[in-house]
C-alpha cells in the first residue's frame, strides 16, 4: 500500500476488523449505487472516502431545489444539472483515486442485467418498491448482495439480502420480496415527508453495511432487519424468517 494511502486510511487500518486486508478488499471491490437521492449522498460519501475502488452510479434525474433538503451532496449552483455528474465530481473531491463509471438512466428491467452484473455489491438507494423489485430479481439472478433501504417520515430500515445463498440449515436466505412492502418509501415524499437527517442516518447506516459486507464482516444484517424510529430514537433488529407462502415472519433478536 502506498504511503499515501496508509496515511488517507490509518483509521481503518488500525481497526482490527478492517487493517490491511479488509482495506484491499475494498479497493478491489465494485460497488453500483442505484439512487443518488436522500439515500444514495451519504452512501457515496462514506464508499468514496472508505477507499472503495469502483463505484458506479446510476441516476436519471436533475437536481431539484427540493432536494437540497436531504441530498447533501448538492448545492443552488447544481439546480437543473444531471444528479451523477454532479455525484461524480463530489466522489472524485474525496478520492480522485476511484474508477467511476456513470449511467444517466433509470435502472430497469430491459438494462439491469447488462449493468448489474458487472458490479460485486448493489446498493438500492432508490426511492420506489417497483426499482427494489428489479433490483431484488436481478440480484438473485446474477448472484449479488442487495444492500437495502428504505426510509420514510421519520422511520428507516436496512438489510442484505442475499436469497440466492442458503443458511447452514439449507434454507434459503430470504429476499426483499419476503417483507411485502407497500410502496411508502422516499417517492411519497411530497404525500408522507420526511425528514432529512433521518435519511443520513439510514443511508450512513447502509454505508456501514455494504463496508461490513465488503470486508466479509462476522456481524451484519444478512437475513435481518434493522428498524429505526427517529421520533423514540428505537432501533430493532429482527431476523426475517421464510415460510410457505413466501411472507415475513419477523422475530426480535
Amino acid at each position: 500500500m502506498k504511503n499515501n494511502s496508509v496515511e488517507r486510511y490509518s483509521n481503518h487500518l488500525i481497526l482490527k476488523e478492517v487493517g490491511g486486508y479488509g482495506q484491499k478488499l475494498l479497493k478491489e471491490s465494485k460497488v453500483l449505487i442505484v439512487g443518488l437521492g436522500g439515500l444514495g449522498c451519504p452512501v457515496l460519501q462514506y464508499a468514496a472516502g472508505s477507499g472503495i475502488g469502483n463505484i458506479g452510479l446510476i441516476d436519471n434525474d436533475d437536481v431539484d431545489i427540493s432536494n437540497l433538503q436531504r441530498q447533501t451532496i448538492f448545492s443552488m449552483n447544481d439546480l437543473g444539472k444531471p444528479k451523477v455528474e454532479i455525484a461524480e465530481k463530489f466522489l472524485h473531491s474525496i478520492n480522485p483515486e476511484i474508477n467511476t463509471i456513470m449511467y444517466k438512466d433509470r435502472l430497469n428491467e430491459k438494462n439491469s442485467k447488462k449493468i448489474i452484473e458487472d458490479f460485486d455489491f448493489i446498493v438500492d438507494c432508490t426511492d420506489n418498491n417497483s426499482s427494489k423489485l428489479i433490483i431484488n430479481d436481478e440480484c438473485f439472478n446474477n448472484n449479488k448482495p442487495m444492500i437495502y433501504a428504505s426510509v420514510s417520515g421519520f422511520f428507516g430500515q436496512v438489510s442484505t439480502f442475499k436469497s440466492y445463498k442458503k443458511d447452514k440449515n439449507n434454507i434459503p436466505y430470504p429476499s426483499y420480496r419476503c417483507l411485502k412492502i407497500k410502496n411508502t418509501n422516499e417517492n411519497d415524499c411530497g404525500h408522507i415527508g420526511v425528514l432529512g437527517s433521518i435519511a443520513g442516518v439510514i443511508g450512513s447506516l447502509q454505508a456501514t453495511e455494504l463496508i461490513k459486507q465488503i470486508i466479509n464482516a462476522d456481524h451484519n444484517l444478512t437475513g435481518k432487519l434493522l428498524i429505526f424510529d427517529g421520533l423514540t430514537n428505537n432501533t430493532r433488529i429482527i431476523k426475517i424468517n421464510w415460510d410457505t407462502k413466501n411472507v415475513l415472519n419477523g422475530t426480535d433478536l
